[in-house]
């Protein structure tokens, strides 16, 4: 289960640099490629994310660097999520 976590923690990273890149050139207008005219596409990848990294960096016996890395990659998510909700993108 830990790899698999791991695995898809990295593949999310990949996903997010991946839109942030495509974000940036149509933003640019370098290219134009259709959902990544705003910013909603790279939010969503930035909210699963930082919500797998907060979950693979969740651990009960943990010290309390490892506790504070996982509240604040949730607070990140929860974050994004809200200025989502809110419409800012």
């Amino acid at each position: 289960m830990k790899k698999t976590i791991n695995m898809l923690g990295w593949v999310s990273v990949f996903i997010t640099i991946l839109a942030l890149v495509c974000t940036i050139l149509t933003t640019y207008h370098f290219t134009y490629i259709k959902y990544f005219n705003d910013y909603y596409t790279l939010q969503w990848c930035l909210f699963f994310t930082m919500l797998i990294w907060g979950i693979k960096t969740f651990d009960i016996k943990a010290s309390l660097n490892n506790i504070m890395y996982t509240i604040i990659c949730i607070l990140m998510a929860a974050g994004t999520i809200f200025f989502m909700y809110m419409k800012v993108y």
